[in-house]
Protein backbone atom coordinates (compact mmCIF):
# COMPACT_ATOMS: atom_id res chain seq x y z
CA UNK A 1 0.00 0.00 0.00
CA UNK A 2 1.22 3.40 -0.75
CA UNK A 3 2.17 6.40 1.50
CA UNK A 4 -0.53 8.44 0.30
CA UNK A 5 -4.06 9.64 1.64
CA UNK A 6 -7.11 9.13 -0.49
CA UNK A 7 -9.31 12.36 -1.22
CA UNK A 8 -12.14 9.98 -1.75
CA UNK A 9 -12.10 8.92 1.56
CA UNK A 10 -12.92 10.76 5.20
CA UNK A 11 -9.87 11.34 6.49
CA UNK A 12 -10.25 9.43 9.78
CA UNK A 13 -10.64 6.59 7.10
CA UNK A 14 -7.55 7.37 4.27
CA UNK A 15 -5.23 7.49 8.11
CA UNK A 16 -6.49 4.46 9.63
CA UNK A 17 -5.65 2.68 5.51
CA UNK A 18 -2.19 4.18 5.78
CA UNK A 19 -1.65 3.64 9.11
CA UNK A 20 -2.43 -0.06 8.87
CA UNK A 21 -0.80 -0.62 5.53
CA UNK A 22 2.65 0.51 7.33
CA UNK A 23 2.38 -1.26 10.12
CA UNK A 24 1.62 -4.80 7.65
CA UNK A 25 5.04 -3.61 6.34
CA UNK A 26 6.86 -3.00 9.48
CA UNK A 27 5.89 -6.77 10.16
CA UNK A 28 6.76 -8.18 6.94
CA UNK A 29 9.90 -6.00 6.98
CA UNK A 30 11.02 -7.97 10.53
CA UNK A 31 9.41 -11.47 10.25
CA UNK A 32 11.52 -13.21 7.83
CA UNK A 33 13.70 -10.99 5.95
CA UNK A 34 16.43 -12.85 3.09
CA UNK A 35 18.27 -9.69 4.41
CA UNK A 36 18.10 -9.00 8.12
CA UNK A 37 19.55 -5.79 7.63
CA UNK A 38 17.10 -4.62 4.74
CA UNK A 39 14.39 -5.73 6.90
CA UNK A 40 15.47 -3.54 9.79
CA UNK A 41 15.96 -0.72 7.43
CA UNK A 42 12.70 -0.82 5.76
CA UNK A 43 10.60 -1.29 9.16
CA UNK A 44 12.29 2.18 10.46
CA UNK A 45 11.22 3.95 7.80
CA UNK A 46 7.57 2.47 8.42
CA UNK A 47 8.21 4.09 12.02
CA UNK A 48 9.44 7.06 10.94
CA UNK A 49 6.36 7.31 8.06
CA UNK A 50 3.65 6.63 11.08
CA UNK A 51 5.23 8.97 13.40
CA UNK A 52 5.08 12.05 11.16
CA UNK A 53 1.45 10.53 10.19
CA UNK A 54 0.67 11.03 13.33
CA UNK A 55 2.65 14.88 13.82
CA UNK A 56 0.43 15.78 11.16
CA UNK A 57 -2.92 14.63 11.97
CA UNK A 58 -1.89 15.80 15.44
CA UNK A 59 -4.21 18.87 15.99
CA UNK A 60 -7.27 16.47 15.48
CA UNK A 61 -6.22 13.95 18.18
CA UNK A 62 -6.31 13.87 22.14
CA UNK A 63 -2.93 14.89 23.26
CA UNK A 64 -2.59 11.68 25.45
CA UNK A 65 -3.84 9.25 22.12
CA UNK A 66 -1.07 11.05 20.44
CA UNK A 67 1.42 11.11 22.81
CA UNK A 68 0.80 7.23 23.73
CA UNK A 69 0.84 6.53 20.07
CA UNK A 70 3.57 8.46 18.96
CA UNK A 71 6.23 7.29 21.92
CA UNK A 72 5.17 3.77 21.57
CA UNK A 73 6.18 3.76 17.75
CA UNK A 74 9.62 5.72 18.80
CA UNK A 75 10.04 2.81 21.12
CA UNK A 76 9.95 0.33 18.28
CA UNK A 77 12.06 2.29 16.14
CA UNK A 78 14.68 2.58 19.39
CA UNK A 79 15.27 -0.96 19.69
CA UNK A 80 16.17 -1.60 16.29
CA UNK A 81 18.47 1.41 16.14
CA UNK A 82 21.69 0.45 16.86
CA UNK A 83 21.94 -2.18 14.42
CA UNK A 84 20.84 0.43 11.55
CA UNK A 85 23.08 2.98 13.28
CA UNK A 86 26.08 0.47 12.56
CA UNK A 87 25.42 0.17 8.89
CA UNK A 88 25.13 3.83 8.02
CA UNK A 89 28.28 4.83 9.96
CA UNK A 90 30.14 2.23 7.89
CA UNK A 91 28.49 3.70 4.42
CA UNK A 92 29.21 6.81 5.71
CA UNK A 93 32.54 6.27 6.15
CA UNK A 94 33.13 4.87 2.78
CA UNK A 95 30.79 7.37 1.58
CA UNK A 96 33.58 10.50 2.77
CA UNK A 97 36.37 8.39 1.03
CA UNK A 98 34.78 8.35 -2.32
CA UNK A 99 33.64 12.02 -2.20
CA UNK A 100 37.16 13.54 -0.95
CA UNK A 101 40.37 13.95 -2.17
CA UNK A 102 42.41 10.55 -1.06
CA UNK A 103 45.74 11.55 1.13
CA UNK A 104 44.28 13.55 4.05
CA UNK A 105 43.56 11.18 6.93
CA UNK A 106 44.01 8.09 5.10
CA UNK A 107 45.13 6.27 8.20
CA UNK A 108 42.39 7.04 10.33
CA UNK A 109 39.57 5.52 7.93
CA UNK A 110 41.36 1.91 7.73
CA UNK A 111 41.47 1.69 11.26
CA UNK A 112 37.50 2.91 11.62
CA UNK A 113 36.12 0.71 8.88
CA UNK A 114 37.59 -1.95 10.91
CA UNK A 115 36.29 -0.99 14.10
CA UNK A 116 32.89 -0.34 12.40
CA UNK A 117 32.54 -3.75 10.81
CA UNK A 118 33.11 -5.51 14.00
CA UNK A 119 30.49 -3.38 16.03
CA UNK A 120 27.86 -3.91 13.18
CA UNK A 121 27.99 -7.62 13.54
CA UNK A 122 27.91 -7.37 17.26
CA UNK A 123 24.60 -5.40 16.49
CA UNK A 124 23.10 -7.83 14.33
CA UNK A 125 23.74 -10.71 16.18
CA UNK A 126 22.18 -8.71 19.13
CA UNK A 127 19.39 -7.96 16.64
CA UNK A 128 18.63 -11.83 15.86
CA UNK A 129 18.78 -12.56 19.72
CA UNK A 130 16.32 -9.87 20.68
CA UNK A 131 15.10 -6.83 19.24
CA UNK A 132 13.14 -8.27 15.98
CA UNK A 133 10.94 -10.57 17.83
CA UNK A 134 10.05 -7.39 20.53
CA UNK A 135 9.79 -5.18 17.98
CA UNK A 136 7.15 -7.94 16.22
CA UNK A 137 5.25 -8.13 19.70
CA UNK A 138 5.17 -4.33 20.26
CA UNK A 139 3.65 -4.16 16.77
CA UNK A 140 0.83 -6.33 17.03
CA UNK A 141 -0.20 -4.47 20.11
CA UNK A 142 0.20 -1.32 17.75
CA UNK A 143 -2.33 -2.40 15.57
CA UNK A 144 -5.83 -2.31 17.51
CA UNK A 145 -5.06 1.24 18.50
CA UNK A 146 -4.46 2.90 14.91
CA UNK A 147 -7.59 0.36 13.31
CA UNK A 148 -9.84 2.67 15.85
CA UNK A 149 -7.90 5.92 14.94
CA UNK A 150 -9.99 9.04 14.57
CA UNK A 151 -9.65 13.04 13.80
CA UNK A 152 -11.85 15.39 14.79
CA UNK A 153 -13.52 16.95 12.90
CA UNK A 154 -12.93 14.68 10.33
CA UNK A 155 -12.30 16.86 7.66
CA UNK A 156 -9.40 18.23 6.43
CA UNK A 157 -9.02 21.55 8.83
CA UNK A 158 -7.01 19.25 11.44
CA UNK A 159 -4.33 18.52 8.58
CA UNK A 160 -4.21 21.53 7.85
CA UNK A 161 -3.10 22.85 11.06
CA UNK A 162 -0.61 20.18 11.58
CA UNK A 163 0.67 20.97 8.46
CA UNK A 164 1.07 24.62 9.04
CA UNK A 165 2.59 24.01 12.41
CA UNK A 166 5.38 21.71 10.79
CA UNK A 167 5.92 23.75 8.19
CA UNK A 168 6.74 26.39 10.92
CA UNK A 169 8.83 24.45 12.78
CA UNK A 170 11.18 23.05 9.77
CA UNK A 171 11.53 27.15 8.66
CA UNK A 172 12.39 28.34 12.13
CA UNK A 173 14.75 25.29 12.55
CA UNK A 174 16.23 26.35 9.10
CA UNK A 175 17.10 30.13 10.13
CA UNK A 176 18.20 28.68 13.58
CA UNK A 177 20.67 26.03 12.04
CA UNK A 178 22.60 28.31 9.41
CA UNK A 179 22.81 30.96 12.32
CA UNK A 180 24.70 28.89 15.29
CA UNK A 181 26.38 25.89 12.19
CA UNK A 182 25.45 24.02 15.54
CA UNK A 183 25.15 19.88 14.20
CA UNK A 184 22.89 19.32 16.50
CA UNK A 185 20.21 22.12 15.63
CA UNK A 186 21.44 20.86 12.14
CA UNK A 187 20.23 17.49 12.66
CA UNK A 188 16.76 19.00 14.43
CA UNK A 189 16.01 20.41 11.57
CA UNK A 190 16.95 17.10 9.26
CA UNK A 191 13.74 15.71 11.27
CA UNK A 192 11.96 18.45 10.36
CA UNK A 193 12.67 18.11 6.98
CA UNK A 194 11.84 14.70 6.65
CA UNK A 195 8.60 15.06 8.17
CA UNK A 196 8.14 17.46 5.46
CA UNK A 197 8.90 15.15 3.03
CA UNK A 198 6.46 12.54 4.17
CA UNK A 199 4.01 15.00 4.29
CA UNK A 200 3.94 16.09 1.14
CA UNK A 201 4.27 12.29 0.33
CA UNK A 202 0.84 11.98 2.11
CA UNK A 203 -0.91 14.83 0.06
CA UNK A 204 0.63 13.92 -3.33
CA UNK A 205 -2.64 12.83 -4.83
CA UNK A 206 -4.62 16.38 -4.45
CA UNK A 207 -2.02 17.76 -7.10
CA UNK A 208 0.52 14.94 -8.17
CA UNK A 209 2.96 16.92 -10.39
CA UNK A 210 3.20 19.83 -7.57
CA UNK A 211 3.63 18.24 -4.79
CA UNK A 212 5.79 15.28 -6.32
CA UNK A 213 7.96 17.62 -6.94
CA UNK A 214 7.95 18.94 -4.04
CA UNK A 215 8.29 15.24 -2.33
CA UNK A 216 11.70 15.06 -3.97
CA UNK A 217 13.34 18.11 -3.39
CA UNK A 218 12.74 17.57 0.20
CA UNK A 219 13.94 14.12 0.16
CA UNK A 220 17.29 15.45 -1.44
CA UNK A 221 17.70 17.65 1.28
CA UNK A 222 16.67 15.38 3.78
CA UNK A 223 19.65 13.07 2.14
CA UNK A 224 22.03 15.88 2.19
CA UNK A 225 21.33 16.85 5.90
CA UNK A 226 21.71 13.05 6.85
CA UNK A 227 25.02 13.04 5.04
CA UNK A 228 26.26 15.55 7.35
CA UNK A 229 25.07 14.12 10.50
CA UNK A 230 26.54 11.35 9.48
CA UNK A 231 29.99 13.20 9.59
CA UNK A 232 29.55 14.55 12.45
CA UNK A 233 29.11 11.44 13.96
CA UNK A 234 32.35 9.78 12.69
CA UNK A 235 34.05 13.40 13.50
CA UNK A 236 33.06 12.50 17.05
CA UNK A 237 33.73 9.17 17.33
CA UNK A 238 37.41 9.71 16.00
CA UNK A 239 37.98 12.12 18.74
CA UNK A 240 36.38 10.15 21.49
CA UNK A 241 39.18 9.43 24.00
CA UNK A 242 38.66 5.88 24.57
CA UNK A 243 39.38 4.96 21.09
CA UNK A 244 42.58 4.97 18.84
CA UNK A 245 42.33 5.44 15.58
CA UNK A 246 45.66 7.42 15.03
CA UNK A 247 48.69 9.54 15.69
CA UNK A 248 46.96 13.06 17.04
CA UNK A 249 48.59 14.31 13.32
CA UNK A 250 46.01 11.60 11.87
CA UNK A 251 43.18 12.75 13.98
CA UNK A 252 43.99 16.35 12.58
CA UNK A 253 44.00 15.17 9.10
CA UNK A 254 41.10 12.96 8.94
CA UNK A 255 39.22 15.50 10.78
CA UNK A 256 40.35 18.07 7.99
CA UNK A 257 39.05 15.95 5.20
CA UNK A 258 36.00 15.66 7.36
CA UNK A 259 35.24 19.59 7.23
CA UNK A 260 36.41 20.20 3.53
CA UNK A 261 32.86 17.57 2.73
CA UNK A 262 30.83 19.25 5.80
CA UNK A 263 31.40 22.61 4.15
CA UNK A 264 30.08 21.24 0.47
CA UNK A 265 27.36 19.41 2.35
CA UNK A 266 26.22 22.89 4.31
CA UNK A 267 26.42 25.20 0.93
CA UNK A 268 24.12 22.77 -0.70
CA UNK A 269 21.27 21.94 2.48
CA UNK A 270 21.31 26.13 2.56
CA UNK A 271 20.73 26.79 -1.29
CA UNK A 272 17.93 23.67 -1.24
CA UNK A 273 16.40 24.95 2.18
CA UNK A 274 16.17 28.74 1.31
CA UNK A 275 13.64 27.46 -2.36
CA UNK A 276 11.98 24.38 -0.29
CA UNK A 277 10.89 27.03 2.76
CA UNK A 278 10.65 30.42 1.00
CA UNK A 279 6.94 30.51 1.39
CA UNK A 280 4.93 31.78 4.46
CA UNK A 281 3.59 28.70 6.80
CA UNK A 282 -0.43 30.62 6.69
CA UNK A 283 -0.77 30.85 2.62
CA UNK A 284 1.51 27.65 1.77
CA UNK A 285 -1.02 25.22 4.03
CA UNK A 286 -3.89 27.29 3.03
CA UNK A 287 -2.70 26.58 -0.65
CA UNK A 288 -2.84 22.49 -0.08
CA UNK A 289 -6.26 22.67 1.60
CA UNK A 290 -7.79 24.35 -1.53
CA UNK A 291 -5.61 21.99 -3.69
CA UNK A 292 -7.55 19.00 -1.25
CA UNK A 293 -10.45 20.28 -1.69
CA UNK A 294 -10.82 20.41 -5.17
CA UNK A 295 -9.18 16.75 -5.39
CA UNK A 296 -11.82 16.21 -2.76
CA UNK A 297 -15.13 17.13 -4.96
CA UNK A 298 -13.33 15.44 -8.07
CA UNK A 299 -12.87 12.21 -6.15
CA UNK A 300 -16.89 12.36 -5.10
CA UNK A 301 -18.36 13.19 -8.51
CA UNK A 302 -16.55 11.27 -11.32
CA UNK A 303 -17.15 11.93 -14.38
CA UNK A 304 -18.06 9.24 -16.73
CA UNK A 305 -16.42 8.50 -20.27
CA UNK A 306 -18.00 9.64 -23.39
CA UNK A 307 -18.49 6.05 -25.70
CA UNK A 308 -19.59 5.52 -29.25
CA UNK A 309 -22.91 4.31 -29.91
CA UNK A 310 -24.29 4.02 -33.09
CA UNK A 311 -22.27 6.87 -34.83
CA UNK A 312 -23.41 9.11 -32.02
CA UNK A 313 -21.09 10.53 -28.99
CA UNK A 314 -23.52 9.58 -26.01
CA UNK A 315 -22.54 10.69 -22.11
CA UNK A 316 -24.19 8.68 -19.21
CA UNK A 317 -26.25 7.08 -21.78
CA UNK A 318 -28.21 10.50 -22.65
CA UNK A 319 -29.47 10.59 -25.96
CA UNK A 320 -30.46 13.98 -28.08
CA UNK A 321 -33.21 16.08 -27.68
CA UNK A 322 -34.81 15.68 -31.44
CA UNK A 323 -37.63 17.43 -30.62
CA UNK A 324 -35.62 20.90 -29.92
CA UNK A 325 -33.46 20.40 -32.70
CA UNK A 326 -35.30 22.83 -35.09
CA UNK A 327 -33.98 25.48 -32.80
CA UNK A 328 -30.51 24.92 -34.32
CA UNK A 329 -31.54 23.88 -37.66
CA UNK A 330 -31.80 20.26 -37.29
CA UNK A 331 -34.63 18.58 -38.47
CA UNK A 332 -38.10 20.55 -38.02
Amino acid sequence: MSYELDPALPISEALRSVALGELDLAHTSLAAPPDRHKGVHSARKCFKRLRSLLVLARPGLPDPLFASLNSRVARIGKGLAAARDAHALFDALNALERNTEPGLGDGPIEAMRSWLRERRKAAEKNLEQSSASQSLEMLLELRPRFASLVVYPDDFTPISKGLQLSYYRAREQFKSAFRSKDPEILHDWRKSVQRHWRHMQLLTPCWPSELGARTEAARGLSQTLGDDHDIANLMHLATTPAMAFGSPEDISGFLKRCKIRLKELRKDAKIRGERLFVEKPAPFAGRIHAYWTTAAVGALKPVAPAHQDDNVIAINDARPDLKNQTKFGGQS
